[in-house]
């Protein structure tokens, strides 16, 4: 079975509820971790890529980004390489494990030896990785994790501030929390807010930023926490329910399958009612798998991060239309994260002349690199410290990702005709801030 028929077969099993066996045979048959061999001896040079390919991770997004991470290296490879050679791209599985994580690490930095690091989608998985990527000094483009600590660091767990290696491209969990908790307040007027957020860095992330953001707003706010990968939460909504029969608001800070399954039971329990606004996890940017598994779902809202097609430049739209020739669906934000961590990594390359660790990363830091996103640039770094007062976590961040409030006014929907409610400036229609479901 070829990695291409092992990913559309793959994507076809995920979009629903995904049995573990199934798609740990699914990783096998594709070749589990690595997609490549070692560095050779002055022939290639090699960038490590990762992402979760298998259970608990989000094995959709996993393969995503593994497809875009391949197509920049074929597509820079087609333009010449970087100073002269072919680039390599050797792509290891994180799980969303945090043990995991670290041993991939390990392997990229000491047996494989790789250039740059680029990727990944869970906040923990690359939490776990850090340690190490910050001891070899490895230049490191984060892709699509967005807890505050990827870049301002956390001394509860060891991690320091400003991180010289590690740079970011996805939103921070504090930005892409304002975006929502900004149509919370001014755009839906909530009053009576429920938010289910899972037991992870990203959850615990997402809540101590919409408590912190709500908390001056007059906002009645109830966070439940739940585990990832139940099979039902039909208990759980009911009880919220029946605890918060106000609640014009629900927000699922769960990713993955989870999220589905939580939103279905949330209409099922008659928690999300007339009234009462379903905020879904972003993964229903992927409207085939979200209708397949919410066909109750119409009016729900969501962060949309990255380029709506509206937005599209000649790189992004490049991207987009060989993805859905591959896999007949819109691609999502994190395959032009992934697509653009590769290109910004050899684009430092080349104009450092060299892929030694330190001029690469100085080269990340005068970056204004033209992306399938946007326009790349990390205006706190070594040269240009954070200043006192402003948040930690824009260190090596890139600080403006395209970031807006999408709607699902119609049951089946594609990503493509969405409806944006949020920021106003962007609205699809002016002055919507929410359109009522028919």
């Amino acid at each position: 079975m070829s990695v291409r028929q092992c990913q559309l077969r793959g994507r076809r099993l995920v979009g629903g509820l995904t049995l573990t066996l199934l798609v740990a045979f699914l990783v096998a048959a594709c070749g589990g971790g690595s997609s490549s061999k070692p560095q050779s001896a002055g022939g290639t040079i090699v960038i490590g890529g990762v992402g979760p390919l298998s259970q608990p991770g989000a094995v959709s997004a996993g393969l995503d980004m593994k497809w875009a991470m391949e197509t920049a290296v074929s597509d820079i490879n087609a333009q010449g390489g970087v100073l002269g050679k072919q680039l390599q791209l050797d792509f290891e599985d994180t799980q969303n494990r945090p043990d995991v994580a670290a041993t991939v690490a390990k392997k990229l930095v000491e047996e494989k030896h790789v250039a740059a690091v680029v990727g990944e989608y869970h906040s923990g998985a690359a939490l776990a990785m850090i340690p190490t990527l910050e001891k070899a000094n490895v230049p490191t483009v984060f892709s699509e994790t967005w807890a505050d600590a990827i870049t301002a660091g956390d001394p509860k767990s060891n991690l320091p501030a400003n991180p010289p290696d590690i740079f970011r491209i996805a939103p921070s969990s504090s930005y892409a929390g304002s975006a929502l908790t900004d149509w919370l307040i001014n755009g839906h007027k909530a009053k009576d807010v429920i938010e289910f957020y899972e037991a992870s860095d990203f959850g615990l992330g997402q809540r101590d930023t919409i408590k912190k953001q709500l908390a001056s707003s007059g906002v009645k706010l109830t966070q439940i926490q739940v585990q990832l990968n139940q099979p039902d939460y039909s208990s759980i909504v009911a009880r919220a329910k029946q605890d918060n029969p106000g609640a014009d608001a629900v927000v699922f800070d769960v990713t993955g399958d989870s999220s589905y399954v939580i939103e279905e039971n949330a209409y099922q329990a008659g928690l999300i009612k007339k009234g009462t606004v379903c905020v879904a996890n972003q993964v229903a940017q992927d409207s085939p798998a979200f209708w397949r598994a919410v066909p109750d779902g119409v009016g729900c809202v969501f962060r949309y991060v990255g380029p709506v097609p509206s937005q599209y430049n000649a790189m992004t739209s490049s991207v987009a239309d060989r993805y859905e020739k591959q896999f007949h669906g819109a691609p999502k934000n994190w395959v032009f994260e992934a697509y653009d961590s590769v290109r910004l990594v050899a684009d430092a390359m080349k104009q450092a002349g060299s892929t030694d660790h330190e001029k690469v990363i100085k080269a990340l830091e005068q970056t204004h690199f033209a992306g399938a996103q946007g326009e790349y640039a990390f205006p706190y770094g070594s040269g240009n410290p954070v200043p006192a007062g402003k948040q930690a976590w824009l260190w090596h961040q890139w600080p403006n990702p395209p970031i807006q409030v999408v709607e699902y006014t119609k049951k089946g929907q594609p990503i493509k005709d969405v409806v944006v409610v949020w920021p106003p400036q962007r609205q699809t229609t002016s002055g919507k801030a929410y359109v009522e479901p028919q």
